[in-house]
């Protein structure tokens, strides 16, 4: 595990940055027509996306402080590119990182693999959703709808910040591009 950022490290995490910033400004846009058919269960069905920046820069550069600066620029991103969640988005990001970089935490940065993986998923479930009971204002809904709200947002966050952060790891290991994680 390295433990600070070189320039290539900085690059690749802005990079990251723009590309999910302008994925969360069309994902906003989906949230919108989305919330009119499902309601509350927008947020939790798109919620994987809205995560990715995070578990993709530790992912890759394998630093401390990585997923929280992913995340954080990402939501930079989708500010300056006209999200409609506005300036409100950077919070989210802040909150979001830092339930990624927990499950990195728990195994003290030196496990990269499925499991570290699932778990940062599932950090970042449980810290996203615990703000979001309060600011979206799930707490005034039913234990059985909070429970639901949960598990739409589990399976999501597993799918995109587990599944897909490890499928992009792996396409861009197989064409050699990743060879500063190696070394």
């Amino acid at each position: 595990m390295k433990k600070q950022f070189h320039l290539q490290d900085i690059i690749l995490i802005a990079m990251i940055a723009i590309i999910f910033g302008a994925i969360f400004v069309g994902t906003d846009y989906l949230y919108n027509v989305l919330f009119v058919a499902v309601g509350p269960f927008a947020n939790e069905i798109l919620f994987g996306l809205w995560i990715m920046a995070g578990p993709l820069a530790i992912y890759l550069t394998r630093i401390p402080g990585s997923a929280i600066v992913g995340e954080v620029l990402g939501a930079a991103a989708e500010v300056i590119f006209g999200g409609t969640f506005g300036i409100s988005a950077l919070l989210s990001g802040i909150v979001q990182g830092v339930g990624s970089e927990l499950g990195f935490t728990v195994y003290r940065y030196r496990r990269w693999d499925w499991v570290s993986l699932l778990t940062s998923s599932v950090t970042t479930t449980i810290v996203a959703f615990g703000y979001e009971l309060f600011r979206l204002g799930y707490v005034h809904y039913s234990l059985g709808m909070i429970a639901a709200l949960f598990a739409v947002r589990l399976v999501s966050v597993i799918f995109f910040g587990t599944i897909m952060v490890r499928s992009i790891f792996g396409l861009l290991d197989r064409a050699h591009a990743l060879r500063h994680v190696h070394s």
